[in-house]
């Protein structure tokens, strides 16, 4: 069976049905984005979940999300281990920016890197359809960059990638700006959307705890419109959102998908629990949840990967994190 809305589910099944993940239910849910069961946040409340569980005697539980949802899955384990439930609790992590601790990457990143890479490409189609045309982008990335600077290394058309690891001051920007526009009348910048928040900042938090964040998108095109007014030219700007996450599943995703999700089954029916699968230099590994749980991964500015992005893009040293990493 499918629990709908996350952990509210299972704390209020009489509200949040339970779906008979039948063959004619599943059959085609490959072809489509996002996810039959509903996404929710909060709910979690490990007793009466496990009173749920116990109702219902589900013996094997599996729990895609990110560290939060990892992270309650590891406090749900140790509540069944103080009540001696006989149960299989394992986590399959899922982050759109692909900031899991410890693995290597979370299923959908690489549809969602082919899909920003598209996006890029028409924000580049833009930018070289007029005279000083400024292509701008903003892609998922609260925390991590990881989505933007995949798709720029992908699309190899990038002149800019802003990142939320790597501090800047929009002077800096703007002298990217003039100077790749004297030398080749245009310019793509990808930006994530925890970049620069500095600039945006709200000060606010939603129901859930989390920082609203500003829009570093609109606050960029608009510098870049008042910078480039006197001298002519102008930006397009593409806000693509949930696009990226909501198209269909690209063919290695697919692949992983299922790779996942045997090593999950396989890792439940052997008896583990409170545990994640994921890979490790590629070879799937069991995991205990309260590690993923305890932070994000995010870009190392000093990595081969972030690096070999800053030389496809000419970015200058005050850009790429190379200035504040010798300070």
């Amino acid at each position: 069976i499918g629990i709908q809305g996350g952990y509210n589910g299972l704390s209020d099944p009489e509200r949040y049905e339970p779906v008979a993940l039948t063959t004619e239910k599943v059959r085609e849910i490959h072809m489509k984005g996002g996810s039959i069961l509903k996404a929710g946040r909060g709910g979690f409340d490990p007793v009466k979940i496990c009173d749920t569980l116990e109702k219902m005697g589900i013996n094997m539980l599996f729990t895609v999300g990110g560290d939060g949802t990892q992270g309650a899955a590891y406090l749900l384990f140790e509540e069944a281990r103080k009540r001696g439930l006989t149960i299989s609790i394992v986590g399959v992590p899922k982050s759109i920016d692909n900031d899991i601790l410890h693995f290597d990457k979370t299923f959908g990143f690489d549809t969602a890197v082919a899909q920003a890479s598209e996006i890029i490409r028409n924000g580049w189609v833009e930018a070289t359809s007029c005279t000083k045309g400024v292509g701008i982008v903003k892609l998922m990335g609260r925390d991590a960059g990881f989505v933007a600077m995949h798709a720029a290394l992908a699309s190899t058309i990038v002149d800019l990638v802003l990142i939320p690891e790597v501090k800047f001051q929009m002077e800096d920007v703007m002298r990217q700006v003039d100077a790749t526009l004297a030398r080749k009348d245009f310019v793509v910048i990808a930006v994530a959307e925890g970049a620069g928040q500095e600039f945006v900042s709200t000060g606010q938090k939603d129901a859930t705890g989390h920082t609203i964040y500003g829009d570093i998108g609109v606050h960029l095109r608009d510098e870049v419109n008042k910078h480039l007014k006197p001298a002519g030219g102008r930006s397009f700007y593409i806000d693509p959102s949930y696009i990226i996450r909501s198209c269909p599943i690209r063919p290695n995703d697919h692949i992983f998908c299922s790779r996942l999700a045997f090593d999950a089954v396989h890792t439940a029916m052997r008896g583990y629990t409170g545990v994640c699968v994921g890979p490790i230099h590629n070879v799937i590994v069991v995991m205990p949840s309260n590690l993923i749980a305890k932070g994000k991964r995010k870009v190392n500015p000093r990595s081969s990967n972030w690096q070999s992005c800053v030389q496809s893009c000419k970015m200058p040293n005050t850009l790429s994190g190379s200035a504040q990493g010798s300070k």
